[in-house]
């Protein structure tokens, strides 16, 4: 991993820092200096946590100064039983165990850069190179961003993840998980068009797991995989169980978007259920939104007033997040 060696700084590695917080139930915050980070962080504190990135303008993912990377992957034709998509993330939170009660993050950039000999990870190549895992507890993030190709970012049944602005790129399925996540003024970058922008479980019974989208965006990465015409290919998620759940709303659909909006997980096994499976938009607009083409078997269009009263944040998590910093994420 890479050294910083700023005189203000009292550690040359986040890690570093990480390893010195004290064993308590004080809040504490790193502030991290500029520069790229070679690094895989493992985020198992229980008391409040932030991570802070120094940038010279707060409420612009584009002027983050702070990059944190590695380049690993699970290659899916030799996968071990032992082996998990975890196994490859540049960051996690809450790790087999209780987690991480209150974690905030800022400004930073997330980044798997994996690599098959050498040469950056294409899709196909290998298999899921997660940036951020957060399998544990509650997290939030503001203007930060992350980036990969296969699994770009997971939430677990028992994490709880809020993102406030930012960008998340990647190609198949790299919105995928089965708790819950709310995007707020949040950019999806797509290099590819295999899979859907989001794969999500459900479980039985009322609960409000999914993937939720507010005041959002659509668009194609700047750096798409080399010879793909992701121009109406991308769908906006399929089902990884029939108890998925993906929700778009006021949010901006370029021309990537796959006219029909959603499809079923495969031809040969839908794990689609009409009113179990739940795809909604509501207020999309943009040159991929196509009415007269969305496939309302496989979704519902609903109006902005029923979407605010059925999906708010508070209606997702009971209340609002008491975690959540409401400088960034309003009411």
């Amino acid at each position: 991993m890479e050294q910083h060696t700023d005189p203000q700084a009292g550690y040359g590695t986040i890690n570093g820092a990480l390893a010195a917080l004290p064993n308590d139930t004080s809040p504490q915050v790193i502030l991290v200096g500029p520069g790229s980070y070679h690094e895989v962080l493992n985020i198992t504190r229980q008391a409040p946590l932030t991570l802070l990135g120094i940038t010279p303008n707060p409420e612009a993912w584009e002027t983050n100064l702070v990059h944190v990377w590695n380049s690993s992957y699970i290659n899916q034709t030799t996968q071990l039983p032992t082996q998990h998509n975890a196994d490859a993330c540049v960051l996690t939170i809450g790790p087999y165990g209780p987690g991480s009660s209150d974690f905030k993050m800022y400004n930073i950039d997330v980044a798997n850069r994996a690599t098959v000999n050498g040469v950056e990870y294409k899709l196909g190549q290998t298999g899921p190179s997660a940036a951020l895992f957060v399998t544990n507890g509650n997290a939030s993030f503001y203007q930060s961003t992350f980036r990969s190709y296969q699994d770009t970012l997971y939430v677990g049944q028992t994490g709880n993840a809020v993102f406030s602005g930012g960008q998340v790129v990647g190609a198949t399925d790299y919105i995928y998980g089965y708790g819950k996540a709310y995007f707020q003024g949040t950019q999806l970058a797509n290099r590819g068009n295999g899979g859907g922008i989001v794969a999500w479980k459900g479980t039985a019974g009322n609960n409000t797991y999914g993937a939720y989208f507010n005041n959002s965006a659509i668009v194609a990465a700047t750096d798409p995989e080399p010879g793909v015409n992701l121009t109406y290919s991308c769908p906006l998620g399929r089902p990884w169980n029939n108890m998925s759940r993906a929700v778009y709303m006021n949010t901006y659909m370029s021309d990537i978007v796959l006219p029909q909006g959603f499809m079923q997980w495969q031809p040969t096994n839908p794990q689609f259920v009409p009113n179990l499976t739940i795809f909604v938009e509501s207020g999309s607009y943009g040159p991929g939104w196509k009415p007269r083409q969305r496939n309302e078997t496989l979704e519902s269009v609903i109006s902005p007033q029923e979407a605010t009263t059925r999906f708010s944040i508070e209606k997702v998590f009971g209340t609002f997040p008491s975690w959540v910093d409401t400088n960034y994420v309003y009411h």
